[in-house]
């Protein structure tokens, strides 16, 4: 399991742990782990071909969009915090390749930046769905839904199956809640046995 935090920690994980303890560096050198940032205004025409839905992720969840595991939210509706599936051999793949990225783009006649979550092909999917966090319309998130039985779940009770939210990426304009700052410097960590 993966944790991503979206907003910036009262303290880092390195800070908490030790950078000696982090099992990533195994694997890569500390001084090639960035996230690009990349300024790119046709992100905004990826951004248009995706599906926007009409509610919030929070009310999508609500009427029976399940997620993996958990997400984090504030009291507004932002979530700070994503739980996922991230094998290591995934997560070590996802940074040597830099699948992780920041594009700073003009969407709906507003400043946004983009972070991904996974490879372009997969944020960018035309059937990914994007929701709003709150109706400010400030945040939202990219989300491709797929079926529980793909990841290996099975719902005792059809009535309650709902397909799979796996978040691919986050759009914002809210520097305060994610500062772009925390976004380029990435703290990443990896630990098998926590």
């Amino acid at each position: 399991m993966g944790y991503i935090t979206l907003k910036p920690p009262a303290m880092k994980e390195s800070e908490l742990s030790g950078s000696s303890d982090n099992e990533l560096f195994q694997h890569v050198n500390p001084d090639e782990i960035t996230i690009p940032y990349i300024a790119d205004a046709n992100v905004s025409t990826y951004l248009d071909q995706l599906v926007i839905a009409p509610q919030t992720f929070k009310e999508a969840n609500e009427q029976g969009c399940d997620i993996e595991f958990g997400i984090d939210m504030d009291r507004d509706g932002y979530i700070t915090g994503i739980e996922l599936t991230l094998l290591p051999s995934k997560f070590i793949a996802l940074i040597q390749s830099q699948a992780f990225k920041i594009y700073g783009t003009i969407w709906r006649d507003r400043k946004f930046h983009l972070v991904t979550l996974d490879h372009a092909e997969h944020v960018f999917k035309p059937e990914n769905v994007v929701y709003k966090m709150t109706d400010k319309e400030d945040a939202f998130v990219i989300v491709e839904h797929v079926e529980p039985e793909n990841l290996g779940y099975h719902y005792p009770d059809p009535a309650h199956r709902g397909t799979v939210a796996l978040f691919k990426g986050l759009i914002s304009a809210r520097d305060d809640i994610y500062p772009l700052e925390y976004m380029r410097e990435p703290d990443f960590w990896l630990k098998r046995d926590m």
